[in-house]
């Protein structure tokens, strides 16, 4: 996928195949979501695994921010 598909991809609201979602260190799955931007230590962020259910920290970089971006923008459900 060309550098503006993944763009206009993530505009949409979809996270981008170019890069790895904080992956559960549980069960193995992509199917995350960002819970808190601060997790026990300042280099991590609390992330919520959708498929097993279970809270873990995700040691933040770029993708963090950017999943933190796309919460507040994105519309509440």
């Amino acid at each position: 996928m060309s550098e503006e598909g993944a763009s206009a991809w993530a505009k949409a609201g979809e996270h981008s195949p170019l890069r790895e979602r904080a992956r559960c260190p549980f069960c193995g799955s992509t199917e995350t979501e960002l819970f808190s931007l601060f997790g026990q230590q300042l280099l991590t962020a609390q992330y919520y695994c959708n498929r097993c259910h279970t809270p873990f920290e995700y040691i933040k970089g770029d993708e963090v921010l950017e999943d933190a971006k796309a919460k507040l923008t994105s519309p509440e459900e």
